[in-house]
């Protein structure tokens, strides 16, 4: 057997022992050290790498997000995370978008794969294998029957035997089952396409071939070019003053009024504001994109179309900062939700896409560079924002922040189990005779009904966790032990 087999072996073994009947918890984070350390077993110059580096820290960041909140995010996130590693551990130069694709296409194709790895060891062994190799693999083979003969006459004996049973009893065999079994398979497969990492060829080749700076425009082009850019610099012109006009109303009615303009809503101006200054912004880098494709440094209009497209970045960024405020507004006025975190998400993006955009711009970059430099950011925005509890964080600024009466509160018990101790605060809370007989809430002018009253949603709350909670240490979570701290006083 290879090494990377052995090590298959051990990564399936961990799988199925951390995973099998649990939820999410600590063994995420052990599961991440198990492969981490089986990768560095297989080849230890990998922690010289500073992309392998990067992706090691995403694991590590969205495998501790998981023991803080057990989100679906922080899964979501570790998930990803673990593609992206066992990719550069193969290939340290290809970028992390298409680490990721050919991961997912490992992933999906890993059944087809072994049946091929197979065929060709039972191949390469019946032409090559020298005699000793072949008792190497006999034996491995036997032991393997044995094995699975003894817990077959082990089974038939205790249920034969009662006294046999009662004196073996010590020895736990009950998580061997069908399903266990399926799930393990599940898991070799899982594992297969992480150690036995594959890709496409010719899109790899193509891939590592491109350029992270622009090359020259070729001597025929470069009238069409000058053309383009003459253009180009018209069309920066106009966006810059129409950018002048929205900032400077922008300052005048949100820096220093902190209000919305009258007859404005907050949908129309955070919701539906948001999506189109990001469209704005993807358009314009869209020309960006094609202005700058190659490197023109005597062109005519070079110099001055740059300056235009700085400018336009910077007041970009004002803009995004503006709808920062926006958003802040709509949270004070209303609640707290996950669109308007989303929001936020969004902003940040887009203001490091405008950054990455001047880099590009201000030093020839490449087009190719702008966009897998934008996928690392979102890769790492992803597993950064599974670190806290936004359940939490939303139940408690919407509590602290708001009147009891102004809450609502159906919208929090719609979140996580993890919010379940700030829930069971609010009966406490001197205003609760307002909300505990039916539940009613008030946004803006319009109220509410709900037909459930807050006393039967937290039961039924804490009822639905008690049903899905695992004692195991497995599954253990900082949200775990929160919530059965605060059950059991």
């Amino acid at each position: 057997m290879k090494t990377n087999d052995y090590l298959l072996i051990t990564a399936t073994m961990g799988y199925s022992y951390l995973f099998y009947q649990q939820t999410a918890g600590i063994n995420y984070l052990v599961f991440n050290l198990l492969f981490v350390l089986l990768l560095l077993i297989r080849n230890r110059d990998l922690l010289l790498k500073r992309k392998w580096a990067w992706a090691l820290g995403l694991c590590l960041t969205s495998s501790i997000g998981i023991l803080l909140t057990s989100s679906s995010l922080s899964i979501i996130a570790n998930c990803v995370s673990l593609l992206l590693l066992s990719a550069l551990s193969f290939s340290i130069k290809t970028s992390s978008v298409f680490s990721f694709i050919f991961s997912i296409y490992s992933l999906l194709s890993s059944t087809v794969w072994v049946v091929i790895d197979l065929v060709a060891r039972v191949a390469a062994a019946k032409g090559t294998m020298e005699h000793s190799a072949k008792n190497k693999s006999y034996k491995a083979i036997a032991i393997l029957a044995v094995f699975v003969l003894c817990l077959m006459f082990f089974g038939l004996y205790k249920n034969a035997n009662p006294l046999f049973a009662e004196n073996t009893k010590w020895i736990n065999l009950d998580f061997i089952s069908f399903s266990w079994m399926v799930f393990t398979l599940g898991g070799f497969f899982l594992v297969y396409a992480l150690f036995y990492h594959k890709t496409i060829d010719s899109i790899e080749v193509w891939e590592n071939g491109l350029s992270r700076s622009n090359s020259e425009f070729k001597s025929e082009k470069l009238k069409q070019t000058e053309t383009e850019r003459f253009g180009g610099m018209l069309l920066f012109i106009f966006l810059n003053l129409m950018l002048v006009v929205l900032n400077v109303g922008d300052i005048t009615t949100i820096w220093f009024h902190a209000a919305l303009p009258k007859g404005v809503t907050h949908t129309d101006f955070v919701h539906n504001g948001v999506g189109m200054i990001i469209l704005s912004i993807l358009i314009a880098t869209a020309l960006i994109m094609f202005l700058f494709r190659k490197k023109d440094e005597q062109g005519k209009h070079t110099k001055l179309i740059k300056i235009l497209v700085y400018l336009w970045i910077f007041q970009n960024l004002i803009m995004l900062f503006s709808t920062t405020i926006r958003n802040q507004i709509y949270i004070h006025d209303f609640n707290f939700t996950y669109k308007r975190i989303g929001v936020y998400v969004w902003l940040f993006l887009a203001a490091v896409g405008l950054v990455i955009t001047f880099i590009k711009v201000m030093n020839e970059r490449s087009n190719w560079f702008l966009i897998k430099n934008n996928f690392a950011v979102w890769f790492t925005v992803l597993c950064l924002a599974s670190l806290p509890n936004w359940d939490i964080l939303i139940t408690r600024y919407n509590l602290a922040n708001k009147p009891l009466k102004d809450v609502d509160l159906y919208y929090l018990f719609s979140l996580s189990d993890s919010n379940i101790p700030e829930l069971l605060a609010v009966t406490k809370d001197p205003d609760f005779a307002r909300v505990k007989d039916k539940l009613k809430n008030y946004r803006g002018a319009n109220v509410y009904y709900y037909d459930e009253n807050y006393m039967s949603l937290l039961h039924q709350k804490i009822r639905h966790y008690m049903r899905y909670y695992n004692a195991d240490w497995q599954s253990w979570d900082l949200v775990d032990q929160r919530n059965i701290k605060t059950l059991i006083k």
